[in-house]
């Protein structure tokens, strides 16, 4: 069992779990540093997985296919945009309503299309191929975890030193940190927040629409009813974990794919199924609690030293 933790296998898996999380994440990060809360995530990676699918199906084509997801959830984030930004609606409740409708909006085109619930298989689905990096694929034991992805997992690799510099060094980076910290005195500044609400919106329905792609066409071909399964839950608990941080959503998305790995890998040993299956979920909620109990931690700290 102790093979299990830290055999390479179970590392490579653990980056191919995290890719959908990194890339939502990365994506939710910048709506969350413009004070946007989008719960809404996980319809933007459902709906992207259903269209990426169906785009790869019809052209037999995996990168018609991502542009087919991109845009679905672009469109979806648009909407998102519409009813929060534009009508002023609570996020919370429209990104609710999203997650429920996605599903049944999913679940609808499955059958109105293809004419068959819970899963779609079929050979013209093409998924994108493994890629071995030069050099790194002959490193024992490192050429084992990193070699062998598709690009989509390196793109959520890429996108987390990308989003870091973007946030850290840039004009525009240094506007959203500023939303996050006091809106009214950027707002004062003469910047205009709703700009970079719709652009940070748009960002995370562009990064959600990779997401969603990679979960029928990052190897397995198919798609099935809920496919996100949740994922979008799990990189909004990232992005609240990172604080905004690329670094830190990339480390909480890595433990929360990390747990669900182990659940794969500790199915053969005798272990209550349903202890192995909450694993990842567990993993998130101590995650939360640890970084809250931080944060109280951080503010009792900050009012001893004032007072």
């Amino acid at each position: 069992m102790l093979k299990t933790f830290f055999s390479a296998l179970t590392f490579s898996a653990t980056i191919r779990l995290a890719t959908p999380l990194i890339l939502t994440g990365m994506g939710g990060l910048f709506a969350d540093r413009a004070n946007v809360f989008n719960i809404g995530l996980e319809s933007f990676m459902l709906i992207s997985a259903f269209f990426a699918m169906l785009g790869s199906y019809l052209t037999t084509n995996p990168f018609i296919g991502l542009l087919f997801g991109m845009t679905s959830s672009l469109i979806a984030s648009i909407i998102f945009g519409i009813l929060v930004i534009y009508l002023n609606s609570n996020p919370i409740v429209v990104g609710i309503a999203m997650n429920l409708s996605a599903w049944g909006f999913t679940t609808l085109l499955l059958d109105t299309i293809f004419n068959i619930r819970g899963a779609f298989i079929d050979n013209r689905i093409k998924s994108f191929q493994s890629i071995e990096l030069p050099i790194i694929k002959d490193i024992p034991f490192v050429g084992d975890i990193l070699s062998g992805h598709n690009v989509l997992v390196y793109i959520a690799l890429i996108s987390v030193i990308i989003c870091h510099i973007v946030i850290f060094k840039t004009p525009f980076g240094l506007r959203l940190r500023g939303l996050k910290s006091n809106e009214t005195a950027v707002q004062t500044a003469g910047v205009n927040t709703i700009k970079y609400k719709w652009i940070t919106t748009l960002i995370s329905g562009i990064f959600a629409g990779i997401s969603g792609t990679f979960l029928p066409l990052g190897g397995l071909s198919m798609f099935t009813e809920n496919m996100s399964a949740g994922k979008g839950f799990l990189a909004l608990a990232a992005i609240m974990i990172g604080n905004g941080n690329p670094f830190k959503v990339f480390i909480a998305c890595l433990i929360f794919a990390y747990a669900d790995a182990l659940s794969v890998g500790l199915q053969g040993f005798e272990i209550p199924s349903q202890i192995v299956l909450m694993a990842p979920y567990l993993a998130t909620v101590i995650a939360l609690f640890v970084e809250r109990l931080r944060e109280i931690r951080l503010t009792t700290s900050v009012k001893n030293s004032s007072s």
